[in-house]
């Protein structure tokens, strides 16, 4: 049998990345993916984004958005305006401006750094993403 040449594997619910590293088939027993935390079956990876079905990314930013809001988090102080520099911070490295910045575009880079503020953080402050990325927009 040969050698697969390690991939990147992508969520089948939200099409982020989930292993910059795997070897198909991936995962090799059950996974929850980092970003829309919903499981992942064996070897039900996509090893492209390109895979989506239309509605894919809105069902796992929906799922984002309760965990968030249910995280029941206080704010901290200063948090509306480290989540406002958040989400202008990801729309500037995406090419989007910060009023139309995808929630699931900036859970992806939220994930993998930690200066910037989680979701949880961000309906922490504002209450939605819609009220965070609205606020985002005017500096």
């Amino acid at each position: 049998m040969g050698t697969f040449a390690a991939v990147a594997a992508y969520c089948p619910h939200c099409f982020l990345e989930v292993d910059a590293h795997a070897s198909p088939p991936w995962p090799a027993t059950l996974a929850r993916c980092p970003h829309c935390r919903l499981t992942i079956g064996q070897g039900r990876a996509r090893m492209t984004p390109a895979e989506a079905s239309p509605g894919s990314r809105g069902t796992a930013a929906g799922v984002l958005a309760h965990e968030a809001r249910t995280a029941d988090r206080s704010p901290e102080p200063g948090s509306r305006d480290r989540v406002r520099e958040g989400i202008r911070a990801v729309a500037r490295r995406t090419g989007a401006r910060p009023e139309r910045l995808l929630m699931i575009d900036y859970q992806q880079r939220a994930v993998d750094d930690t200066d910037l503020p989680s979701l949880e953080d961000v309906f922490a402050a504002f209450g939605s993403w819609k009220q965070a990325r609205r606020e985002s927009a005017f500096a």
